[in-house]
């Protein structure tokens, strides 16, 4: 895939340093067109005195511009807000656990599911 510079330089301008940016949207899934923008989603890093604290600043960083007629949005998290919104995703999935009162077959030896309590 070719990247355009713009996309670099929109990255390496970011005020804090990012853990991975992937392309995501269009040009992932293949169905771009001439007028497609860049989804560009990552995680980033907050300095621990950001984290730390009743008042949380900064955990989703949203820029969207335009750059050499290039249409770019980039949305970041921080690794925090990343890793949590993955356990929610996580838990969220365990609802889906095959159950006696599931229409769709059951293997032998699946448990019942139990609500989860905290």
């Amino acid at each position: 895939m070719n990247i355009p510079p713009s996309l670099n330089t929109i990255i390496e301008q970011q005020p804090y340093p990012l853990l991975f940016t992937i392309i995501s949207g269009s040009h992932l899934y293949g169905f771009l067109s001439p007028d497609s923008d860049y989804d560009l989603r990552g995680v980033h890093i907050l300095a621990v005195q950001e984290v730390v604290g009743l008042e949380t600043d900064n955990e989703t960083i949203e820029v969207s511009e335009v750059r050499e007629s290039l249409e770019i949005d980039l949305v970041t998290h921080d690794i925090k807000q990343f890793f949590l919104m993955l356990l929610i995703a996580v838990l969220n999935c365990m609802k889906y656990r095959p159950n006696k009162n599931s229409p769709f077959p059951r293997r032998e030896g699946d448990q019942d599911s139990k609500p989860l309590s905290f």
